[in-house]
């Protein structure tokens, strides 16, 4: 029998959504699609404080299947619309929307709507050998799945035309100079580090982490005015917190917060 296309691992304060084909360099088909989907709704589990999605040694995720595209039954929905509507675009948008840090450990290739998955995450982390490359141009396509959107935000319009235009391969090293990724690490080190990194971000007070990336993704649609009135409703909010106050002791006396989520 063979393994799940993906897989979801819980590292108790820590979930982990591996794409599992690297016969594919983990291309996505319907069914790796709809699995992750209903992991990501998973990893919305209070449980979990932080989320890592990765792939193997052999890429994070080389794009979607278009070998699957091109069999008799496409691929499983009745158009590319649905696809990205009803597919891809529900495990995108939860990652985006998620109230916790989503963390990407990147090995290898990330191509095609893969690229859409990693931008999607709020920290990259890239090992040396990997890359980054929106190659829809070279078979007469747009970017999808929010590339357009993100890699915008990401690097500047300029940058982001030519990467898409193009269909650039941009290595570790350059994704990290135009802010792709966060990290660089020695290969087959990616996922050892992110795992610690989210240990870390599991340490924070969830509340705040989870308003803080709230705020920061709605900024790119809101005025600074309307940012502002919701950041003090929110600090109102967090003020006299019980984590609040755990953390103002723990800082008066000089030991590690015990945030419950409070």
């Amino acid at each position: 029998m063979s393994e799940p296309k993906v897989l979801f691992e819980d590292h108790g304060n820590i979930a982990v959504i591996k794409l599992n084909r690297p016969e594919k360099r983990n291309a996505l088909d319907p069914e790796t699609v709809m699995m992750f989907n209903e992991f990501s709704e998973k990893a919305k589990n209070p449980k979990f404080k932080a989320v890592i999605v990765t792939g193997d040694e052999s890429a994070f995720c080389g794009g979607a299947d278009i070998t699957a595209a091109a069999s008799e039954d496409g691929m499983g929905w009745e158009s590319v619309e649905q696809a990205l509507n009803e597919g891809y675009h529900v495990g995108l948008n939860n990652m985006i929307y998620m109230d916790k840090v989503v963390i990407a450990a990147v090995e290898g290739a990330c191509a095609g709507i893969g690229c859409a998955f990693l931008l999607s995450c709020d920290v990259v982390v890239m090992n040396k050998s990997s890359f980054f490359q929106v190659g829809f141009s070279k078979i007469a396509l747009i970017p999808d799945g929010g590339t357009n959107w993100l890699l915008t935000r990401a690097v500047g319009y300029q940058k982001a035309f030519r990467m898409a235009a193009e269909a650039k391969r941009v290595g570790a090293d350059e994704c990290l100079d135009v802010g792709i990724c966060s990290e660089v690490v020695e290969d087959g080190k990616a996922f050892e580090e992110t795992l610690k990194l989210a240990e870390h971000y599991a340490e924070f007070a969830p509340g705040a982490i989870g308003k803080t990336k709230n705020l920061m993704r709605d900024g790119f649609d809101r005025s600074y005015l309307q940012n502002l009135d919701e950041e003090a409703e929110a600090q109102e909010n967090f003020v006299g917190s019980p984590d609040n106050l755990e953390g103002v002791l723990a800082f008066v006396e000089k030991r590690k917060p015990n945030f419950k989520g409070e």
